[in-house]
């Protein structure tokens, strides 16, 4: 009887024991916890050294500006939608621009009366608003220009007033909206004797930008060979080598597009970042609406109209299907 009290009196020290050593770390767990700070899991917020240092209490921050939009609008023929399309490839990921499609099929300058971009520029100005203007022109105006019933055959003296006349007036009338506009020179092309009229056009295009104060952005290097000639395939502009002209030998694959893309919107941004980048004046539209703008190209009359039916007809001559200066082209467009 007295081993089995004992054994009892054994077994409840043990378990006392026990007891003790579950407890007593517990105890001291929140003995130490009350004593010390409460733990901080997210910091307020994370000051320098020297603030911490100094008593002078942190200024305020202030919210930074909201990242200023831009309006990217792109104007000009089938090249110009191809451009849109690359710029906006290479764009799409930066929020600051918004890529706008003006551009119109088989239109540019020679012909006024089939399509008036001096014109136009006034309706899209007068619906969108335009801080950066990409103008890609040229390849549809290989044919006379026919002013005040008056016929000038291409690229000779009368033609040439009258088209960088015309130029001059798209651009004034671009700037009078607050426009920093960037002309994208035209590409080597396929065919030797098109790439001559092209060349001739970008030396107009180049000699009016410099003389207007416009960006004029080379196309050099980019779907060309070492020596700096027509091909078809290249690197694209993560260094594949892919198709970048279409069968055409004048328009471009999509990876060509984005080689377009990337060279103007290189050109875009580091204006932006440098401050090159003109601030556009926010009445440049009322102005414009009000009439404050370029002169525009003075209107046949309706006589010489009526009389003169070979103005509004479009020279055919030489013409192929599917050239890019075949005004009646009904194929896809890149």
């Amino acid at each position: 009887m007295q081993a089995r009290a004992a054994k009892a009196q054994e077994n409840q020290t043990w378990r006392l024991v026990r007891l003790t050593a579950l407890v007593l770390p517990l105890v001291l767990f929140w003995w130490v916890s009350a004593a010390a700070e409460p733990l901080q899991l997210t910091p307020v917020r994370v000051e320098s050294a020297a603030l911490i240092e100094s008593e002078t209490p942190a200024p305020v921050a202030e919210k930074p500006a909201e990242s200023r939009r831009y309006n990217v609008v792109v104007m000009g023929d089938s090249l110009g939608d191809g451009t849109w399309a690359g710029l906006y490839h290479v764009l799409r990921q930066d929020k600051r621009f918004t890529v706008i499609k003006k551009s119109r099929v088989a239109t540019g300058f020679s012909r006024a009366d089939y399509y008036d971009w001096n014109a136009a520029v006034r309706d899209i100005a007068a619906e969108t608003r335009i801080d950066v203007a990409v103008v890609v022109m040229g390849t549809n105006d290989r044919q006379p220009i026919v002013e005040n019933g008056r016929r000038h055959a291409l690229f000779d003296a009368g033609w040439r007033e009258i088209y960088e006349r015309r130029v001059d007036a798209f651009t004034a009338t671009l700037q009078a909206t607050g426009a920093r506009i960037y002309w994208l020179e035209l590409p080597v092309m396929r065919s030797p004797r098109f790439g001559g009229d092209m060349a001739q056009f970008n030396e107009i295009f180049e000699n009016r930008a410099r003389m207007n104060g416009v960006a004029f952005v080379r196309t050099a290097g980019l779907a060309t060979d070492e020596n700096g000639d027509y091909t078809a395939y290249g690197a694209d502009r993560f260094g594949r080598t892919r198709l970048l002209r279409a069968e055409d030998g004048i328009h471009f694959t999509m990876p060509g597009y984005e080689l377009l893309g990337e060279r103007m919107a290189n050109a875009i941004v580091a204006d932006i970042e440098s401050g090159g980048m003109a601030v556009r004046v926010a009445e440049a539209v009322p102005q414009l609406r009000a009439g404050i703008t370029a002169p525009s190209e003075p209107e046949v009359p309706a006589a010489v109209r009526s009389a003169a039916q070979e103005p509004f007809v479009y020279d055919t001559s030489g013409r192929r299907p599917g050239r890019s200066d075949d005004w009646r082209w009904t194929g896809p467009v890149n």
